[in-house]
């Protein structure tokens, strides 16, 4: 598996925000905040939100429903607000949909909400929202031994093993020597191209950390440099759906 066989860009926007260009169609994930004016309100946009906090989900993404030709919204059922009518997709955890030609399956998040795996033009992109190995040392051994059986267990059921082109998983550094767990976990147990570490609350040497930590070595390649918003990546290769 050596990449994709169309170019695609990713356009980090900010926290666990990324924006997926693939052809005549825009993805676009968590927008919590950044600058969306290199979109073309000509193209096919969906917007993808996992759940309700407040740093996956704004209001404002409603507003491309004045401007754009055609815009979608794919929302968690957590959150509250509807939607445009006719134009919005709610879904809840581990249910599968079908959106023009967008396949989507989700995941039960560990926290709040979903992650979405999505399939189009040939494409597979996986975006794990709040989904992850949470430990956290003052919850205590209980806590977090079902966290790690919970994570553990939707990733088996739904991603081993699975080919995936394009990922977005949290690398958080508030879980201090426990950063990884999650994401390295992931890594292991699914055969993907392109990884992009997210929800990092703007600390970007957790990124560096972990390209240089020992745990990345075995697929290090495949680890995308985070560094700031608005930063852009051009993606091409061989899809996992062939």
């Amino acid at each position: 598996m050596s990449g994709l066989t169309q170019k695609v860009q990713v356009t980090y926007l900010a926290h666990s925000g990324f924006a997926v260009e693939i052809g005549e169609k825009v993805l676009i994930f968590d927008y919590y905040e950044g600058d969306l004016s290199f979109i073309s309100t000509k193209k096919q946009v969906y917007f993808f939100a996992s759940h309700a906090h407040y740093d996956h989900f704004k209001r404002r993404i409603f507003q491309w429903a004045d401007k754009c030709e055609h815009v979608r919204y794919i929302l968690s059922d957590d959150i509250q607000a509807k939607g445009p009518k006719g134009q919005t997709l709610k879904v809840q955890a581990r249910q599968k949909s079908k959106l023009d030609d967008l396949k989507i399956q989700t995941l039960r998040s560990t926290d709040q909400g979903v992650a979405f795996l999505v399939e189009t033009e040939g494409i597979r992109l996986y975006h794990a929202g709040d989904l992850n190995w949470w430990h956290w040392e003052e919850e205590g051994e209980v806590y977090n031994e079902r966290m790690r059986r919970n994570y553990q267990h939707e990733i088996r059921k739904v991603l081993e093993g699975r080919r995936i082109d394009i990922a977005f998983l949290p690398l958080d550094p508030r879980q201090q020597e426990q950063y990884s767990l999650g994401l390295d976990y992931y890594m292991r147990h699914t055969q993907t191209r392109y990884v992009f570490p997210m929800h990092m609350w703007e600390k970007y040497e957790t990124c560096e950390r972990f390209l240089k930590d020992p745990v990345s070595e075995d697929y290090r390649e495949k680890v995308q440099r985070v560094i700031g918003p608005q930063q852009k990546f051009e993606l091409k290769g061989e899809t996992a759906c062939r």
